[in-house]
């Protein structure tokens, strides 16, 4: 805890220290020496890929969490690191890297054994989270951090979940677990998301006429920008209503679409109320689209950790709901046997 507390804005700085590296191995690869040394060159720049980024995942978890990751984790890093170089290589590098059967036996065994063992675990995982306890956000992400490192296990379970919402969740009930009461917040969401998915449309209908008649092509690469910014954005309006926040028998939920979602135990919540005088701009906001009107006063400031930024301690956690005056009656009214 102690290291978290010292240390805050230095994972930030950890996590993005490959990255200026890998840049600057991938210039060297496409200069002369690298061509006339490809060989050489194809096996730096995976030594480079696979070490750094694995150095810098291994630090920051040890900055983080005050103890070193894995042996599962670190071999996912590296894997992760040898995919990502083998992809940055330029087509000579490629063919000469092909040219030595061993190293092509060493990447693939390795970059193999780890899908099979990840893929074995991940199913474990999405099996022994899917007791109740976890949802389907949580189990996906428990999988998919048995194949790739925790940080990006987290950005691709959101994403996989938003494209599953936006292309195959039509007419779906809201997620609500037995025993949750469950308070709405998309009333004010929804004029104002309907507006941007018009404004989406009628932006790819004219970037698609006018740009085609002069450049097909990046007519083509822009409607499919355009495509997949609107399933994203179609994608977000649906989870708005059906990701409730949710008072359940551990506490309260509070959940803004796909965007945020954390238990507040009842035993940690110090007072609630109105939120009077907290903006949407507001560190301690969670509803992050909308001005705030429930605030929860905890007892013990929370930490959150934050993907590439420092982390932050808040002390109220504020959000929208469409009934903020039942919210808080019914909030209350469960806090009273808590109290007792």
């Amino acid at each position: 805890m102690a290291v978290k507390t010292v240390h805050p804005g230095l994972i930030p700085l950890v996590r993005l220290a490959p990255f200026p590296l890998i840049a600057l191995a991938s210039l060297v690869i496409r200069t002369p020496w690298a061509a006339a040394h490809a060989g050489l060159a194809a096996l730096l720049f995976l030594w480079i890929t696979a070490d750094s980024l694995a150095t810098s995942f291994a630090v920051a978890e040890r900055l983080r969490h005050a103890r070193p990751p894995g042996g599962r984790a670190m071999v996912s890093a590296i894997a992760f690191g040898l995919i990502s170089g083998v992809l940055g290589l330029t087509p000579p590098l490629r063919t000469a890297l092909a040219a030595m059967p061993w190293a092509v036996a060493g990447v693939a065994g390795l970059v193999g054994g780890h899908v099979l063992w990840g893929s074995v675990s991940a199913w474990h995982a999405w099996r022994r989270t899917g007791d109740g306890q976890a949802d389907g956000m949580s189990r996906l992400e428990a999988g998919l951090a048995c194949l790739v490192p925790q940080p990006v296990a987290g950005l691709m379970a959101k994403e996989l979940a938003l494209l599953h919402l936006a292309l195959f969740r039509w007419g779906a009930k809201p997620d609500v677990p037995p025993d949750s009461q469950p308070f709405s917040y998309h009333r004010d969401l929804t004029p104002l998301m309907g507006g941007l998915l018009a404004a989406q449309v009628m932006e790819i209908a004219v970037v698609d006429v006018a740009l085609g008649v002069h450049h097909r092509t990046a007519a083509l690469a822009l409607f499919a920008v355009g495509d997949i910014g609107f399933i994203y954005l179609l994608g977000l309006t649906k989870s708005f209503r059906l990701r409730p926040v949710l008072l359940t028998p551990q506490g309260v939920r509070v959940r803004f679409g796909l965007m945020a979602d954390q238990l507040v135990p009842y035993d940690a919540i110090g007072h609630v109320g109105p939120a009077d005088g907290l903006t949407r701009r507001g560190p301690e906001n969670v509803s992050r689209l909308v001005a705030p009107n429930v605030a929860l006063a905890l007892t013990v400031p929370q930490v959150r950790h934050r993907f590439l930024r420092p982390a932050r301690t808040v002390g109220t956690v504020a959000f929208a709901v469409d009934d903020p005056q039942g919210f808080i009656r019914a909030l209350r009214a469960r806090m009273e046997p808590v109290s007792k």
